[in-house]
């Protein structure tokens, strides 16, 4: 403890920033926070997309309703930082949060099955690793706005602690009510419709009884990773399973050898590619040419997609 007191004695005593510092730091504040509103508020107005991809972190079950209040705190710490209240305080918070967030993207990349933080909800992909090196830089500008402002008073004026209670209500209401809304989806491959077959080539595939369709792009290191399970549902005999995907014939070939693929790839129109899936690599579960559901942005092993997916859409 006495060594805790003398380490922060020294920090205290540290000299300060030079005056010239004021601005820079009051533009370090307002990026930062800008970065926290909007990635709060991009998980805030999308949380059940948010709230699907905490499994992937390979956390327990109770830990997502606590996951479910961190895009409201993020929004409230990032409007006291632009607002300049008690930001000693204020910048603590924001290296804790960092800090946790760092720790749950190690602890998902060591699992394996992360592919896409979700940091900034399905607008903006990003992978763990990026998004780990940005939490770094990030904990570095909240570390030098915390040094700056570390001699001042918290001051906590009543309007301002109603106005933060008033903001974290109503965005924990907005949270609970997208978290119940299905987002719309501007694909054409949508669950309940016939799955999108205007973009096949000659050689169609024929949709009828139980399917997978794995829908990829050949240059997507991401959908290399998934080729694994995709071969290993293509061997089980419970579903048909085939690939799509946008590439010539030529760069099909190229892929099914580098990959010794056991399944068979047709080539969709590249220029409805795009509007026909939003995301890749994703794999659609048909019946009978009828899009029953989908897992987007990933490809679930055989038993995590019978154990956590197929008995939903059943």
């Amino acid at each position: 403890m006495s060594q805790s007191i003398g380490i922060l004695n020294r920090i205290r005593s540290l000299p300060p920033f030079p005056a010239w510092m004021r601005r820079p730091v009051i533009i370090l504040r307002v990026v930062l926070g800008t970065v926290f509103i909007i990635s709060g508020m991009m998980k805030v107005l999308d949380a059940r997309s948010f709230v699907e991809t905490l499994p992937l972190y390979n956390l327990p079950s109770w830990f997502t309703p606590l996951g479910v209040l961190a895009p409201p705190v993020e929004v409230a710490i990032g409007a006291a930082l632009i607002a300049g209240t008690a930001l000693k305080a204020t910048a603590l918070a924001t290296l804790g949060l960092l800090a946790g967030f760092s720790v749950l993207l190690i602890v998902g990349i060591a699992g394996g099955q992360l592919s896409e933080c979700g940091c900034f909800g399905p607008a903006l992909e990003q992978s763990p690793q990026s998004a780990l090196l940005r939490n770094v830089l990030l904990m570095l500008i909240a570390g030098v706005i915390w040094y700056y402002y570390r001699g001042s008073r918290a001051i906590w004026r009543s309007w301002h602690v109603g106005l933060g209670t008033a903001l974290l209500l109503v965005l924990g209401i907005i949270t609970g009510y997208t978290i119940h809304t299905p987002t719309l989806d501007p694909s054409s491959a949508r669950v309940g419709e016939l799955f999108p077959d205007e973009g096949f080539g000659k050689l169609a595939p024929e949709l009828t009884g139980r399917q997978l369709v794995y829908v990829f792009v050949v240059d997507c290191p991401h959908c290399w990773n998934a080729v694994a399970n995709v071969k290993a549902l293509a061997a089980d005999s419970t579903y048909g399973v085939f690939g799509l995907t946008e590439s010539d014939p030529h760069e099909i070939g190229w892929y099914a050898n580098e990959f010794d693929i056991n399944f068979k790839v047709y080539s969709y129109n590249p220029e409805l590619f795009n509007t026909a899936f939003r995301s890749w690599p994703s794999l659609y579960y048909l019946e009978d040419g009828i899009v029953i559901g989908k897992v987007e942005g990933e490809v679930p092993a055989p038993r995590t997609l019978e154990e956590e997916h197929m008995a939903q859409w059943r």
